[in-house]
């Protein structure tokens, strides 16, 4: 594994695996759980949004538990495990904007700054809200990132003294740097897709360079804050491994 790219909360880095296998990888990260408000109640709001677009701005707000949750299950009775959820609420008078450090309840925003909605002098909002461990196969609030994949792109070069030109814009994007200037026959591999190292190229008839979609696969990871890339790598692998356990489990009934 080579890590080819690393932003804050994204990594890139590239598997020599096959298409199949990194898009189970890609699917599994979707059963990882993690906690997002799923239930409001509105007691007040006297903004200019409905509630239906304030529930769904607080469902998109990535929040971390300051205690351990289970997975949100209704006994027969209907009633609620304290175990199973959190309790959050929101208060504010405007005239202000009210952002997602406003939230008050056992839970921590990852983001203080993300604006649920203003409130003009004398408008108010009261909401209690319910916080609960969930995946992301169920409703897409509950995912922990953007996962996503491409092919590299491989680069042979055809014409050096023109084609290092090229080499030397998308230099930061290359899996291995070439050591000195390239040369003629030159392969090279950048974690960029063919669209992007075709934009560099001039308008001439004959490209100092032949692009096409490389074998490696480079995997892209974009956390949302409650779990760290790493994590949600190596807990999309153990969830497709325990799948497959249950495949084999099945067959051999």
């Amino acid at each position: 594994m080579n890590i080819v790219e690393k932003k804050g909360n994204r990594i890139g880095f590239v598997l020599n695996t096959n298409e199949s296998l990194v898009n189970a990888i890609r699917r599994s990260v979707n059963e990882i759980p993690v906690v997002a408000i799923d239930e409001v109640e509105i007691h007040k709001n006297d903004s200019a949004l409905y509630d239906e677009i304030i529930s769904h701005r607080l469902g998109l707000i990535p929040i971390k538990s300051n205690r351990k949750l289970e997975v949100h299950d209704e006994s027969s009775d209907g009633k609620k495990s304290l175990k199973s959820e959190l309790q959050i609420t929101l208060k504010a008078k405007g005239p202000c904007t009210v952002y997602s450090k406003d939230l008050k309840g056992d839970m921590e925003p990852v983001y203080d700054k993300i604006p649920i909605v203003l409130l003009t002098k004398d408008q108010e909002l009261e909401i209690l809200s319910f916080a609960r461990l969930g995946v992301g196969e169920k409703h897409s609030k509950f995912s922990p990132g953007l996962v996503y994949y491409r092919h590299a792109s491989e680069i042979k070069i055809k014409n050096a003294d023109k084609a290092q030109e090229i080499i030397n814009k998308i230099k930061d994007t290359l899996i291995d740097s070439p050591k000195g200037n390239v040369k003629n026959g030159d392969v090279l591999k950048s974690y960029m897709d063919v669209d992007y190292v075709e934009s560099f190229l001039g308008e001439e008839k004959e490209s100092p360079v032949e692009i096409k979609h490389g074998e490696e696969i480079v995997f892209f990871i974009e956390s949302w804050g409650q779990i760290e890339n790493k994590e949600i790598f190596s807990e999309a692998v153990k969830a497709l491994d325990k799948n497959l356990k249950e495949v084999l489990k099945a067959l051999k009934k």
